[in-house]
């Protein structure tokens, strides 16, 4: 089993009780935990923290996501990025293009942590 304790997760979200109850499970988890409310404040959080991957949740169809994401991966290319997604059929063309994991909300719960695990080189 890897360990994640110490490693960073910055999760960018646009709904705050949402974004606060992902940051808890995260914490939980073992994960060191920033957090940003909005795609302008995520990317500037970026630049300025130590992070191993960012966790984005910004819209219901991807578009503002996978403008933050690109900018992200613009900044630090290798960086992992996971998106979060309502629903598959929703989401603008090439929405997750820049996205190295993709998780459906409805499976947040269960799947969030192992797929970040998977992402984070230890």
């Amino acid at each position: 089993m890897r360990k994640i304790r110490g490693k960073a997760v910055l999760c960018i979200g646009n709904d705050l009780v949402n974004l606060n109850l992902r940051c808890a499970l995260l914490h939980e988890h073992g994960w060191r935990v920033l957090s940003s409310g909005s795609g302008h404040d995520g990317i500037t959080r970026f630049g300025k923290e130590t992070v191993d991957v960012v966790v984005l949740d910004l819209n219901h169809d991807g578009s503002e996501s996978a403008l933050i994401a690109a900018e992200l991966k613009r900044q630090r290319p290798a960086m992992p990025v996971l998106m979060l997604v309502g629903d598959a059929s929703t989401l603008a063309q090439g929405a997750t293009a820049q996205a190295d994991a993709v998780v459906l909300k409805s499976e947040e719960a269960k799947a969030l942590h192992g797929a970040l695990r998977n992402l984070v080189k230890t």
